[in-house]
């Protein structure tokens, strides 16, 4: 008897060490996920052709309008910030490589606190909070497994799937929905060598 209960909380154990490292078990609802994605310091979020994604002290963000592709990294470096900027124009990619201060940073973007991390630009940037998708699941139906909201409400027309590490936010129908993708852990960025390499602006 003793063993099978040393068994049961070993296996316990596991499965609430398995939830931890998973940034939390799979989300209650569209505000858990959004709470839970915007405290992850690894994540990505895609719309479109953009897709922004952070890992650590290093962001990455790709767009395409038109023929040309436009990249950016981002890197915390001690008490520096440095960005890449890359533009691809037929197949070839030119890039320019900016330092500044922590201090020079935050007076740029206006941020009223000082900052460790690239998610502590983004919270402060975006002014997301999870709380914003609470009037969403009181004015939704959830629908084989699928959040949809309720007819004559400002959610009208809005989607939104979940998934233990996605949350997917369908805006509209067909050809011209509106598809946001917001995931909680991101590949590990490496900045390319020819944009370390690049003249400093």
């Amino acid at each position: 008897m003793k063993k099978k209960l040393v068994l049961i909380i070993a296996i316990v154990l596991v499965a609430v060490t398995a939830c931890v490292m998973l940034v939390g078990c799979a989300p209650k609802n569209p505000s858990d996920f959004m709470e839970k994605w915007l405290n992850s310091n690894s994540k990505s979020f895609k719309l479109g052709e953009m897709e922004v994604s952070i890992y650590g002290n290093i962001s990455y963000g790709v767009s395409k309008i038109g023929d040309n592709e436009y990249i950016s990294y981002t890197e915390i470096d001690g008490d520096n910030v440095i960005t890449y900027s890359g533009v691809t124009v037929d197949g070839k990619t030119t890039w320019t490589k900016k330092t500044v201060t922590k201090a020079a940073m935050k007076e740029m973007l206006g941020l009223d606190k000082d900052f460790e991390s690239l998610n502590d630009i983004l919270m402060q940037q975006t002014g997301v909070s999870a709380d914003d998708l609470k009037d969403f699941e009181e004015k939704s139906t959830k629908k084989d497994g699928v959040y949809v909201g309720n007819e004559d409400t400002d959610w009208e027309g809005i989607t939104i799937k979940l998934s233990s590490k996605e949350m997917v936010i369908t805006e509209g129908e067909g050809e011209g929905a509106r598809v946001y993708t917001f995931t909680i852990g991101a590949k590990k960025i490496t900045i390319p060598q020819e944009a370390k390499d690049a003249k400093e602006m």
